[in-house]
């Protein structure tokens, strides 16, 4: 067994935590506005469109030789002729602009946690999220996995607690209704962004022990990811008076304990950690291979000019979100798709998604609702 290689449980949690994000802290706001009919239609769509999206993408890591970051794996099965070096530079491009935005956002979220809980400066606390947050990278991937699995351990901790004192007093309730379809399509969009993990499960796909149980540790870490997202979600509608558009500022002040404000924290906190994480490690692994350089090299030449961005560029988080959502679009719908496709047409391995892994029908509603998602992101929910 080797010591450096990610277990079952750490793969699981590595997908599941890079999806846990800034997606788990809106969700009940937007669901709040449609009722419990509405979400459970756009949750299970989600899900499915989710689900079938990791195994494309985990299938199209392992049947290819260049599997270390995504731009290799593009090179190998997409970007071809004279037109080649000028496509891997414009997805080059496209590439760390997603994750830079990605980097942003959680030092943004974070940062204003460490304000309101420590009363520190407000650029100090960007740097200190980015300081703690870089540890990892002395352990490598395998201390990524472990530190994956403590924290998403104790975000479900957290929101189980949240779940148990918002119920012994409730505050709102759950509407059943199905709410406006418009607003429905905006939550399925919130969904899709609040499950996407692209980066973990190409890192999963590389360093788990066991790659037989690669399609196992996707989707059980998609189906965490959701659950711990819609408990959490039921907590703060039950126990917030006002449903906050960040919702544990709500359901801190519902509950009115003391110490739940420092759990809503936590929860931030650890969820802004494990997503930090799986970016950065993915940033780290294309400028490493860019220049041929160190992994620990690489991740602070890829990840300090997001800190100095999330300092010095005064956008909101929701600007930096809406860039990342549209950048994420294309990826997926214009290049993964494709280079799937043309992977898995002439392997002779046994598909993940079985008879359908081959059909362009499949490719074809997978664009579509990819392409559904980037639409959603736009329409405002009121």
């Amino acid at each position: 067994m080797d010591s450096k290689k990610l277990t079952f449980t750490e793969s699981l949690m590595l997908v599941a935590g890079a999806g846990i994000g800034t997606g788990i802290l809106t969700i009940p706001y937007a669901i709040g506005k449609i009722g419990m009919l509405g979400t459970l239609t756009a949750l299970a769509l989600a899900y499915a469109v989710s689900a079938i999206m990791y195994l494309i993408i985990a299938e199209l890591t392992r049947n290819s030789k260049k599997s270390d970051d995504l731009i290799g794996i593009l090179d190998e099965h997409l970007f071809n002729g004279k037109a080649k070096k000028i496509l891997n530079t414009l997805f080059l491009v496209l590439l760390v602009l997603l994750l830079l935005e990605n980097l942003v956002v959680y030092i943004l979220c974070a940062g204003d946690v460490l304000v309101d809980l420590l009363g520190i400066d407000n650029i100090f606390s960007k740097i200190l999220f980015y300081i703690l947050a870089s540890v990892v990278i002395v352990f490598g991937i395998k201390g990524m996995g472990i530190g994956e699995k403590i924290s998403v351990g104790l975000i479900g901790c957290v929101v189980l607690i949240l779940t148990v004192l918002s119920c012994l007093e409730i505050k709102g309730e759950l509407n059943f209704s199905f709410g406006d379809a418009s607003t429905v399509f905006a939550v399925y969009g919130l969904f899709m962004f609040a499950f996407s993990a692209i980066f973990s499960i190409i890192q999963v796909c590389n360093h788990i022990e066991n790659p037989a149980l690669t399609g196992k540790a996707v989707i059980g870490g998609l189906t965490l990811n959701a659950i711990i997202t819609v408990v959490f979600a039921v907590a703060a509608m039950l126990g917030s008076e006002n449903i906050t558009e960040i919702a544990t500022i709500g359901l801190a002040d519902g509950i009115g304990i003391s110490f739940v404000k420092v759990l809503c924290s936590v929860l931030v906190l650890f969820a802004m950690f494990t997503s930090f994480w799986s970016s950065g490690f993915a940033f780290a692994d294309v400028v490493g291979h860019q220049f041929h350089i160190s992994q620990k090299k690489a991740w602070f030449i890829a990840t300090v000019p997001a800190l100095l961005i999330a300092v010095f560029l005064p956008l909101t988080v929701l600007d930096y979100v809406q860039i990342g959502a549209g950048a994420l679009s294309i990826i997926l719908v214009i290049v993964v798709l494709p280079a799937y496709y043309n992977a898995v047409h002439k392997t002779e391995k046994h598909p993940m998604l079985g008879r359908f892994a081959k059909s362009k029908g499949l490719i074809a509603v997978m664009a579509v609702a990819i392409c559904l998602m980037a639409i959603s992101s736009f329409i405002p929910i009121t």
